[in-house]
């Protein structure tokens, strides 16, 4: 099982740099376009008791952020992510760049993303 991981994590990682590739500073410029964004885990809020939604801050913790991760607690079981193993770690996150209700103003996010892979140091 750890080699399947493992073999699917490189393959994530190849394909990650073979599309965009962005950092936090650049995400506004991508709104509602699917790419892999890059940077460190600051801060989380894990989902409370009877709720579906956890947030993953990148780069800068709340309530300063500039990118965040939303994903509800089936899509960590299927990526097979603890939240709190991430905390300090530099990340690639694939998925498409939106924004809560479609607000401009609002801090860019990804919803449910379709793969989160750790960065190798």
């Amino acid at each position: 099982m750890k080699n399947i991981v493992t073999a699917f994590l490189f393959v994530f990682s190849i394909h990650c740099f073979s599309q965009d590739t962005i950092t936090t500073a650049k995400v506004k410029d991508y709104i509602d376009k699917e790419v892999c964004v890059v940077g460190k885990v600051v801060s989380f809020k894990l989902a409370a008791e009877g709720k579906n939604t956890n947030y993953i801050n990148i780069d800068k913790p709340y309530p300063e952020s500039v990118f965040t991760v939303v994903i509800g607690n089936s899509y960590l079981e299927k990526l097979n992510i603890k939240i709190e193993d991430l905390k300090d770690k530099t990340i690639y996150i694939k998925g498409k760049i939106t924004t809560y209700k479609n607000d401009p103003k609002q801090i860019p996010q990804i919803y449910n993303p379709i793969s989160i892979a750790v960065k190798k140091e």
